[in-house]
């Protein structure tokens, strides 16, 4: 499949409207679309993979495996925000096919000293993670199960 071609995921749609709602979202549950793979949480034993990292919902690219880097000890981690929505990010160097919304905020920052934006995919509006921000640094903590890994 080409990176150029958008191809939604079918998801759950009232029958009476034909609109999705954000509930049924949340049940309909993803698989991976065909020519993908959900990435691995961990970095790669080669440094130099560049395989594409897409959107979940359209497939745009958004980083690659060569981003992925190490906050904190580790690519991977589980937060919880205080509604108790439990979170697993990877953690990223760079992105290209996203947008932040909002201010940036330091209430509830996962990572002492950051603060952080929503991140949305730039074509679909997904919500992908968010943009960490500190003084002189900045990364990107993607939810693992928005992103796959498209075959070149």
């Amino acid at each position: 499949m080409s990176l150029k071609t958008r191809r939604l995921l079918c998801h759950t749609r009232s029958r009476a409207t034909g609109a999705v709602s954000g509930l049924d979202l949340l049940k309909a549950g993803r698989e991976a679309p065909s020519g993908t793979a959900r990435p691995s949480a961990s970095p790669q034993e080669d440094e130099g993979d560049g395989s594409v990292l897409a959107c979940a919902g359209c497939l745009q690219p958004i980083t690659t495996a060569a981003a992925r880097i190490e906050v904190g000890g580790a690519h991977e981690h589980t937060f919880a925000n205080p509604a108790g929505f439990r979170y697993r990010i990877g953690c990223f160097a760079r992105a290209a096919g996203c947008a932040t919304v909002g201010e940036p905020s330091t209430a509830w920052s996962w990572f002492a000293g950051y603060s952080w934006q929503v991140e949305h995919c730039s074509a679909c509006r997904e919500h992908l993670g968010w943009l960490f921000r500190a003084e002189g640094h900045l990364f990107h903590g993607f939810v693992l199960d928005s992103l796959v890994e498209v075959e070149g």
